[in-house]
């Protein structure tokens, strides 16, 4: 390693990251299941013009604050209700995350520096999924990095000012995705200061008596309007099952053992996992320093670990659950890269285990239409054998991007030097971002969704009158793509229910679920497709 700097990245780079993003946000339709019941709650509350109480499918849907859903809401009102609008604000506050890296870091340090911290941050595999998928998290993640940039600034500056802002981006953090948003930051802190000793010191600093309002004031407004309107029943649903019931129990089949979010980590630092050892070494090594570099990297480096510890022993579990961790990410890796530069030998090393990692990928790109028969074959569960079964086949659109994928890879080789390889990996890891989403995405939408898709058409084209429901299926990229709610029947009870309606009524389930009612086996499904099923139930039934 050496300490000379390394070229400065180019804040053209930014620029491009946001403009390809732009135009990839709506090649693949809004997947279920978290998309869409985020994207049809920001349709109810503006089409009701109920902006207090959320509802998803016509019934209410505490599940999350509403900031998000108003931010879909001004897109859908400007683009339209589409795929592109209901993502838009995932892209924006991920290049506005971004920005405040830019800002902070320049401010903390230099302009190299802060360039350094965004460009990494955005060129990071999950950052780029994030930034296409209409989820919260983009939007919390922001106002998180934002609590922890303004205290790292008030510790290196000591301006009051900071202290304030700090507790206003945790309250507001608390009004995107609820106690998650004060519970890291304060961690964090908290583990911080103990780490060098000073908490005591922190604790007699911090101006309390308009820091805690502060808080309050951004945190709470919606809280007190729903706990009006609901009551305490409101709190059960929220904190209680949503909350507490999702850290101890897995919630909707989302569970995974003690390793899921160190391969989710792996996979989502990617291109720079093998920058990471070194950069965490040196921040371990040094994290007793008093410089600002060392203060960001310590800051940093307990971020990362909290989270994947905290998470890891929550029972639900979703890749997107430590999404708060990247900016940290970023920090880390520009001040060991500021710091020390590595040589070229180093930088040599870094590239080939660089390549051992993407190089499969983009080969695997290249040959999926090639091996899609075999991969069909793999898959023994019901409903992944049922999606993989149906007749769509991956285009040559998949193997061009592995390609293009393979030519950066090509190209970073030729860069394997200490001075560029800051550049070449930022590119690199964009190349990666959009190759994927334009590829394997695009094709995974159109698989994943087309049985939606085709009940959606059947159900656009039904007399506005005649009744939907589903049976033991809540599918929102219906709601959401055909305009019109249905009601959901489950289990045993809603089983009778069905049983006794008068046609003509519509019906949609998974294929699974045919069995527990029989009385469908004298019909035609208008939609049999990847484990979907809808019936347009029009006369009278044998086996009544």
């Amino acid at each position: 390693m050496h300490s000379s700097s390394s070229n400065p990245i180019p804040v053209w780079l930014l620029w491009m990251w946001a403009l390809l993003t732009l135009a990839t946000l709506g090649l693949a339709p809004l997947f279920d299941y978290d998309e869409t019941i985020y994207a049809q709650t920001a349709v109810d509350m503006m089409h009701h013009g109920e902006w207090i109480v959320p509802t998803a499918n016509g019934l209410q849907f505490f599940e999350k604050p509403p900031f998000t859903y108003y931010l879909m809401d001004l897109c859908f009102s400007v683009f339209g209700e589409n795929a592109f609008a209901a993502r838009l604000p995932s892209s924006l506050f991920t290049l506005a995350t971004a920005l405040l890296l830019l800002h902070f870091g320049t401010r903390l340090h230099s302009r190299h520096f802060g360039l350094a911290a965004a460009a990494i941050f955005l060129s990071m595999l999950e950052v780029g999924f994030l930034a296409h998928a209409a989820i919260l998290d983009a939007v919390l993640n922001f106002f998180i990095a934002a609590c922890l940039l303004n205290y790292a600034l008030w510790l290196h500056g000591g301006e009051r000012r900071h202290a304030l802002w700090t507790a206003a981006m945790m309250g507001a953090a608390v009004s995107i995705k609820g106690p998650v948003g004060a519970v890291v930051p304060v961690m964090v802190i908290v583990a911080e200061r103990l780490l060098v000793g000073h908490l005591r010191q922190l604790l007699a600093d911090i101006p309390w008596l308009t820091a805690l309002p502060l808080f309050f004031l951004t945190a709470t407004p919606w809280y007190l309007m729903i706990l009006i309107e609901h009551g305490p029943g409101f709190l059960y649903e929220f904190i209680w099952v949503q909350n507490i019931g999702r850290a101890m129990h897995p919630m909707q089949g989302h569970g995974g053992g003690l390793h899921y979010y160190i391969v989710v980590f792996v996979v989502s630092v990617l291109p720079w996992l093998a920058v990471l050892p070194r950069a965490t070494v040196q921040a371990w090594q040094q994290r007793r320093d008093d410089d600002v570099l060392t203060m960001l990297s310590r800051l940093a480096m307990v971020l990362i670990i909290l989270v994947i510890v905290l998470f890891t022993f929550a029972q639900t579990k979703l890749p997107h659950y430590i999404s708060c961790i990247y900016p940290g990410v970023a920090l880390l890796l520009a001040s060991a890269w500021i710091r020390a530069v590595p040589d070229d030998m180093a930088a040599r090393r870094i590239t080939r285990m660089t390549l051992s990692l993407l190089v499969p990928v983009a080969l695997l790109l290249i040959s999926v239409p090639l091996i899609y028969p075999w991969l069909q074959t793999l898959p023994h569960h019901p409903r992944a054998v049922a999606i993989l079964a149906q007749d769509i086949s991956p285009s040559l659109l998949i193997s061009c991007m592995g390609g293009l994928l393979l030519l950066a890879l090509v190209w970073l080789l030729r860069q394997a030097s200490g001075a560029r390889l800051l550049f070449a990996l930022v590119v690199t890891g964009m190349a990666l971002q959009f190759t994927l989403l334009v590829g394997a995405g695009g094709f995974a939408g159109r698989l994943m969704q087309a049985p939606t898709m085709a009940i959606v058409d059947k159900v656009t084209a039904m007399p506005e009158a005649m009744p939907f429901y589903s049976y033991n299926l809540n599918a929102p990229s219906i709601s959401f793509y055909a305009g019109r709610n249905y009601r959901m029947e489950l289990g045993a009870e809603g089983a009778g229910n069905l049983s006794r309606l008068t046609p003509p009524f519509a019906l949609m389930l998974r294929s699974e679920s045919r069995p527990e009612l029989p009385w469908l086996s004298s019909l035609q499904p208008a939609v049999d497709q990847g484990g979907y099923l809808l019936y347009l139930v029009t006369s009278g039934r044998n086996g009544e």
